[in-house]
């Protein structure tokens, strides 16, 4: 399997003449972002912190199934749960003061071990969380169980 060694990805957003705004990253509008009421939003889309937690989660995820397809392993489901802290660090504004991430698999009966693993290297080898650990602190919890068969 061919992996290249750069890639570049960009993502544009507009502001949508409200309080959010359009993201386009392939598509002309691939989502959208808003202020959270808390901050005198309408709140109608994820706030960018939320969009931030989804990319850490999309990271995760897409890192697993990299290593799932690779060993050959079948689960009856994968969810990634990604939370984070968000302070107001004095006359700095508000800051991201961590983020913990939770790595959920349902394993096929006998794959636990293996579901185990996979989950072990999406946590050691999400590019996003790696590049990001030493400016936040992050964890990455992984919990398998075993499903009702294949």
């Amino acid at each position: 399997m061919y992996l290249p060694k750069d890639l570049r990805y960009r993502a544009v957003v507009r502001w949508d003449g409200e309080t959010g705004g359009e993201v386009s990253c392939r598509s002309p509008v691939d989502f959208r972002v808003d202020i959270p009421p808390e901050f005198s939003g309408r709140g109608r889309y994820p706030c960018p912190d939320q969009v931030f937690l989804a990319s850490i989660g999309g990271c995760l995820l897409t890192t697993f199934l990299h290593f799932k397809m690779r060993l050959g392993l079948e689960v009856e489901d994968v969810r990634i749960s990604v939370e984070g802290e968000v302070g107001l660090v004095g006359a700095e504004g508000y800051r991201l003061k961590g983020v913990e991430a939770t790595i959920y698999v349902k394993a096929v009966e006998g794959e636990e071990r293996l579901a185990r693993r996979c989950a072990e290297l999406a946590r050691d080898y999400c590019h996003i969380t790696k590049s990001i650990e030493e400016a936040l602190p992050i964890r990455v919890h992984v919990e398998v169980e075993e499903g009702g068969g294949g």
